[in-house]
């Protein structure tokens, strides 16, 4: 079930795009309760599962079976809108889910994607100290069968990384979307916020010597050095594709 700040997040973000006659597609929507909280807007709603069989939720059709490590089953350029809901946290192969959710949007279409964030100052903090990203779920327990651990959260990505393979598959970030403030964090951006700042703008920009990359560098240090970044919980993003893409 989708947590109610993440329904309000992806509906937030939703608000100001079309949708008279638009196709939304929600991969992996498991109980459909993101789909079920856009019924009163005007989209064409679809969902897909992993698992191999299963009902429709509240009426909305859904497809299951649907495996994102391979190639989905739609034609490109299928779907206005496509929502990834904190899953790409499960996947090891980011790459080609991003490509293959890039290659069914449309040209000028929308991807909202969610995922635990891993660059917020607690979870740096909680690697400084442990050496491993805070995640939401624990440690996988090691005797879970490889074919379940797709359950757990073993494969975070930091966010240099997946606006790099956005970009390479044609889709650029435009918004940041809200989440979740525990207090903890926000003592930390109040004593750690200008170091961390100051510091990942020497790295991208003063260090970085190749001109052509700089001016990518200045592009992702808006992003960066964002306080949505460095306080909440969870990355909310809404990606665009090319029109020429």
């Amino acid at each position: 079930m989708a947590a109610p700040f993440l329904i309000q997040a992806v509906s937030a973000l939703l608000a100001d795009i079309p949708d008279e006659g638009r196709a939304l597609l929600d991969i992996s929507c498991k109980e459909g309760d993101v789909l079920a909280s856009l019924q009163h807007r005007r989209f064409t709603l679809r969902g897909t599962n992993f698992e191999a069989s299963g009902p429709d939720k509240n009426g909305i059709p859904i497809d299951y079976g649907v495996d994102l490590r391979q190639r989905l089953p739609y034609d490109d350029a299928s779907f206005d809108v496509v929502l990834l809901i904190e899953v790409i946290e499960h996947l090891s192969d980011h790459q080609a889910a991003l490509g293959e959710l890039a290659r069914i949007l449309k040209p000028g279409g929308a991807l909202i994607l969610t995922t635990p964030n891993v660059m917020r100052l607690n979870s740096r903090v909680h690697f400084m100290l442990s050496g491993y990203h805070k995640t939401k779920r624990r440690f996988i327990p090691f005797a879970t069968p490889l074919n379940h651990a797709h359950r757990f959260h073993n494969y975070p990505i930091e966010l240099p990384i997946l606006y790099y393979l956005c970009k390479q598959n044609g889709l650029s970030l435009e918004r940041l979307g809200h989440s979740k403030v525990k207090f903890y964090s926000r003592f930390l951006l109040a004593t750690l916020g200008l170091p961390v700042i100051a510091y990942t703008w020497y790295t991208l920009w003063i260090r970085e010597k190749n001109p052509n990359q700089r001016q990518e560098n200045r592009k992702l240090l808006r992003w960066l050095c964002h306080p949505r970044l460095l306080l909440e919980d969870n990355l909310v993003l809404r990606l665009r594709k090319g029109e020429t893409a």
